[in-house]
């Protein structure tokens, strides 16, 4: 459905114009309706864009957030240098 004809409104639909201040009170609230539907899409689509981009967000902040705490067991681990040729006890190595 599409208005045209801003000084005399008109609803085309399926191929057909009709002037909306000839229509019934029926006709009349059903267009208001629709273009009410129509505006509320709008930012539902906008809102759903909003709502992507967040998540988008929190799951980066999660994969830093991760990251980050990788990086802290990495340096918390004991760090032990071997040489070629030599072994480990592990009785040593154990806390």
């Amino acid at each position: 459905m599409q208005i045209i004809d801003p000084e005399n409104p008109t609803v085309v639909l399926d191929g057909e114009h009709h002037v909306i201040e000839k229509m019934d009170d029926n006709g009349k609230y059903y267009v208001d309706q629709i273009q009410d539907l129509n505006t509320q899409m709008i930012q539902l689509r906008a809102k759903m864009h909003q709502v992507e981009m967040a998540r988008a967000g929190f799951v980066e902040l999660l994969r830093n957030s991760l990251e980050a705490q990788e990086n802290v067991h990495k340096e918390d681990a004991p760090q032990i240098e071997i040489k070629e040729g030599e072994t480990i006890d592990e009785s040593e190595t154990a806390d």
